[in-house]
């Protein structure tokens, strides 16, 4: 039972950061392309925009790691 609370307190968390890191991903390579536009590539954009990159690739890696160590006991999606 506890084991079964702690991953999915994991999972919520790694999913959270996955959708945030998603949605700044977009939103910061949008700016650091606009930026890159009006000035250089090396802008401040740039490391935001890298940084979410890596919050979401740890994510999927963790959630991933997460899926295969910890695998649904559920037959829902079994025919």
């Amino acid at each position: 039972m506890a084991r079964r609370t702690i991953w999915s307190l994991a999972a919520i968390v790694v999913l959270t950061v996955r959708i945030l890191a998603t949605i700044a991903t977009i939103f910061f390579t949008f700016a650091w392309l606009v930026a890159a536009v009006r000035s250089s590539l090396l802008n401040a954009w740039l490391w935001w925009a890298v940084g979410s990159v890596l919050a979401m690739a740890i994510s999927w890696y963790l959630y991933s790691y997460l899926r295969v160590r910890y695998p649904s006991t559920s037959r829902r999606w079994e025919p």
